[in-house]
């Protein structure tokens, strides 16, 4: 009973050890369901704040030409606000500067986020049903022989 008992307790001491690794099939299924959530999220929010940039690059390019002291108008908040050319410019540069900051940290979390999901594809033989993997080009000959967790 005791030797029951210290095999049950071996693998709670290498979890404690490493808690960032998960040990059964559910766990590492959900932990690269949860990248890959994070990545789709990503992918999305960049999306949007790319669009974003493209809108006021839009804008700039608009009025940049224009007489300084024309009034234009400009949406803040939701509020529509009546400014001059010379005011509202540089409010948009520096917005699309600000624009392109973000966008810059939001690559860098996604493809750290991508890398973790293939290093799990990897580690863990992951496949997704529909995607061909890297070594399904072959043909189905080897599908039997090797397996992996399906996601």
């Amino acid at each position: 009973v005791e030797e029951l008992r210290s095999r049950a307790g071996a693998p709670e001491m290498s979890t404690e050890k490493k808690e960032t690794e998960p040990i059964s099939e559910q766990e590492v299924i959900n932990t690269y369901q949860t990248l890959r959530e994070e990545v789709s999220q990503l992918f999305r929010q960049l999306n949007k704040l790319k669009d974003e940039q493209t809108e006021h690059k839009l804008v700039i390019d608009a009025i940049k030409d224009l007489d300084p002291k024309r009034k234009c108008f400009r949406l803040i908040g939701g509020v529509l606000v009546e400014r001059t050319v010379e005011d509202t410019l540089p409010a948009l540069t520096k917005t699309m500067e600000n624009l392109a900051n973000v966008i810059e940290k939001y690559t860098e979390q996604r493809d750290a986020k991508i890398e973790k999901v293939e290093e799990m594809e990897r580690k863990y033989n992951i496949r997704v049903k529909g995607e061909v993997g890297p070594g399904d080009q072959g043909g189905d000959e080897e599908r039997g022989a090797t397996q992996g967790v399906l996601a």
